[in-house]
């Protein structure tokens, strides 16, 4: 399929734009169109976390991106990973969670990973993404895991330097570990700041995606 229809469902701009600038980059070919509900996010930051609410709107998203037509579902929002789970199974395109294809990928890097979060909740939710995906694997691994507190709020006010420079500032004091994962679309934009100050390889979630998205759509 060159030019598949590929819809990115979003609950924050900053990850929308960081899918959207990744394919871009690696797949120009494939036709993307966005949906986006930020209130989710609002709601997410409320609530620390998935609430039975959530779910409804995920379904209700889902469907209309299917019934539009899309080829495949590619979701941003990595603190909704319970919702996202629960979609998958009642559709039949090809649809992928924000961070499974890195976590493939740090898992083929080794068994000490660094999760790099700026969204307190991601933490606990990436964690056990990789942790599940391990155990499926037989793979034992070790994680250590790193919040980046205020990064956030200083990219949502429009001051990125100071957001990559905390990120990077976080990643550089990162040591005993084989691959570090930026646990979320908005810190691709972070990723030439952290890979110039440490030499343990850094993993993002939209660039992972689109590659395994790619993959999937091409066989």
């Amino acid at each position: 399929m060159s030019q598949p229809d590929i819809t990115l469902f979003s609950v924050h701009k900053d990850a929308m734009a960081a899918a959207i600038d990744a394919f871009a980059r690696d797949w120009p070919e494939a036709r993307i169109w966005n949906l986006m509900d930020d209130g989710l996010f609002r709601w997410v930051g409320e609530t620390k976390g998935v609430v039975q609410g959530m779910y409804e709107p995920f379904e209700t998203h889902t469907q209309y991106m299917v019934d539009r037509g899309a080829d495949a579902i590619l979701f941003t929002c990595s603190a909704f990973q319970p919702c996202i789970d629960a979609v998958i199974p009642k559709h039949p395109i090809p649809m992928l969670k924000p961070n499974d294809a890195m976590i493939e990928q740090a898992l083929d890097s080794g068994s000490r990973i660094a999760v790099l979060a700026t969204v307190a909740g991601t933490i606990p939710s990436v964690s056990a993404e990789i942790e599940a995906m391990a155990r499926d694997r037989g793979q034992a691994i070790t994680l250590s895991q790193h919040f980046v507190d205020h990064a956030f709020a200083a990219m949502a006010s429009g001051d990125g330097d100071t957001h990559d420079a905390m990120v990077a500032e976080a990643a550089a004091k990162i040591s005993d570990a084989d691959v570090i994962v930026l646990a979320q679309f908005t810190l691709s934009r972070a990723v030439p700041h952290v890979e110039a100050v440490t030499d343990i390889p850094v993993l993002n979630s939209p660039g992972a995606a689109v590659a395994k998205l790619k993959a999937m759509l091409s066989a």
